[in-house]
């Protein structure tokens, strides 16, 4: 609400200061309200975490500062571009990582497997199923992450990894799972493997995404 006002602000030339007060007074509050019944519920996933944290980085300034006692037009403008730089930004360098996510994977990829003939699949539904990657997009750090299933109990499971990297070595196909906190493919247990039923999904060519250019 704050960045939609403070866009319209400077797009119009107007100052909305009050305007933008009484919205985020409101949507700091609906935060304070939320949280807590979301967290009661056991739903408190590190998405709502971070809302919050943001809400509040952008709602406590604002709130602070009392837009309505600022009797400068330039303060006034220069918070609006505060604000809408505060959402604008993150949101750019989330996308940002998300497409340059597709490169690193790529990138692991071929130093895991070298000259090793390799595929990579990610999930394919809620089950622990995965599919071939088929185009580049699968590999957007948007779009490959783990799906949730929930059993019909209170919590939420995850029977898949992000994506999975196998490579045939000596007929023998070894698994590596994408791990987004080491930046890289890691090795499966044997354990894991048995566990949940790890198979080779997608056929291990010494190309293998030399094909998606095609």
């Amino acid at each position: 609400m704050a960045f939609a006002i403070s866009a319209g602000a400077l797009i119009l030339d107007q100052p909305a200061s009050r305007l933008m007060r009484r919205a985020v007074a409101v949507h700091f509050g609906m935060s304070l309200v939320v949280a807590p019944m979301v967290w009661v519920t056991d739903q408190f996933s590190p998405a709502i975490w971070l809302f919050v944290l943001l809400a509040g980085l952008v709602d406590l300034p604002i709130l602070a500062l009392a837009l309505g006692r600022i009797d400068s037009p330039r303060a006034v403008k220069l918070l609006h571009m505060v604000v809408v730089s505060s959402v604008a930004g993150p949101i750019a360098g989330l996308f940002l990582w998300s497409a340059l996510n597709i490169t690193i994977v790529e990138w692991r990829a071929l130093a895991v497997a070298g000259s090793h003939p390799y595929c990579v699949q990610v999930p394919k539904d809620y089950l622990g199923r995965y599919k071939a990657v088929s185009r580049w997009a699968d590999l957007a750090g948007l779009r490959m992450h783990t799906p949730f299933t929930n059993g019909g109990g209170s919590t939420n499971y995850q029977f898949a990894f992000h994506a999975v990297l196998v490579v045939r070595k000596g007929g023998w196909d070894q698994f590596y799972n994408w791990s987004y906190f080491a930046q890289s493919f890691v090795p499966v247990s044997e354990r894991a493997i048995n566990g949940l039923a790890l198979s080779a999904d997608c056929e291990p060519i010494v190309a293998f995404f030399d094909e998606l250019n095609r």
